[in-house]
């Protein structure tokens, strides 16, 4: 079932002026209701201005966003509704932090939907309990956590508010190897406890193949691909020639399947790829 769908959607920064641009051109996807989508492209390739008009922060200058069939924009004055239904966390969401306590700030945003404030305490302390912010943290300053403990707190301002379609940009930005996974992996289990949308914005191939079901891939302006994650990655040379890369891994495994090496080269994870290369190394005693 559709969720969010656009409609020859543009958006022109500048217009009028010898500096205007077109960031989205004529964008025409559909989004289904519980799905994980990935969104893949470069820099500039329109990826955060898009996002932005699906949660209302952009109006378009031309087309339409219909969300479970109706127009955002057909009542302006109702704008705010939707960013609650669609909930956006921005890149280097810690700096968006502002309250006395990490409680406070996570109440911010459903305290705002007009909930009783025991509502607003239940969502904020389950909230809190989805992205892995352990109950001590809560009465502290934002500003004394650590940097993976900030970006926790923020995603679960916006978690808080329950919003139907959650997206996120670059989540995992700045963080260490340890702290991408573990964020990915509650954003993961988030998503399948909810069974809500997730919109995952990434430069990293290998997170988006990790968690996504199927992926958008944006280039100049323009969605040129959407489709399973498999089908997509599997269009190597296409991607590369926008700036973009398939997985370490599948690019190994396709490698040696070219070499003819017996093994699947649509491979997009290690555990993956282990699952045809233990058999081959045993086969050649490098392994028992």
């Amino acid at each position: 079932m559709v969720i969010l769908e656009t409609k020859d959607l543009t958006y022109r920064y500048g217009i009028g002026t010898p500096f205007e641009k077109t960031a989205v051109d004529k964008v025409n996807i559909t989004i289904r209701r519980g799905e994980f989508l990935g969104l893949i492209g470069h820099t500039g390739s329109g990826k955060s201005t898009l996002i932005q008009q699906l949660n209302g922060l952009l109006r378009p200058t031309e087309g339409q966003i219909l969300l479970g069939g109706k127009d955002i924009w057909a009542e302006p004055k109702k704008i705010r509704a939707v960013r609650f239904q669609i909930g956006l966390v921005f890149q280097y969401p810690e700096y968006q932090l502002f309250e006395e306590t990490v409680f406070r700030d996570i109440c911010f945003g459903p305290r705002n939907m007009g909930l009783s404030e025991e509502e607003v305490k239940e969502r904020a302390l389950g909230a809190a309990e989805f992205v892995g912010l352990k109950p001590e943290l809560l009465e502290k300053s934002p500003f004394e956590l650590s940097g993976g403990e900030k970006r926790r707190a923020a995603i679960a301002g916006v978690v808080a508010m329950d919003p139907d379609i959650l997206i996120l940009d670059e989540p995992a930005a700045g963080l260490d190897p340890q702290g991408r996974d573990q964020l990915l992996d509650q954003i993961s289990s988030y998503h399948q406890k909810r069974g809500n949308t997730v919109i995952l914005v990434s430069h990293s191939m290998e997170d988006i193949a990790r968690v996504a079901d199927r992926a958008l891939v944006m280039n100049q302006g323009k969605a040129v691909m959407m489709d399973t994650i498999g089908q997509v990655f599997s269009r190597r040379s296409e991607l590369e020639s926008m700036g973009l890369r398939v997985p370490q891994i599948t690019k190994i495994m396709s490698l040696l399947k070219e070499k003819g090496y017996p093994v699947d080269e649509s491979a997009l994870t290690v555990e993956q790829a282990l699952r045809d290369l233990i058999p081959l190394l045993q086969q050649r005693g490098c392994v028992r």
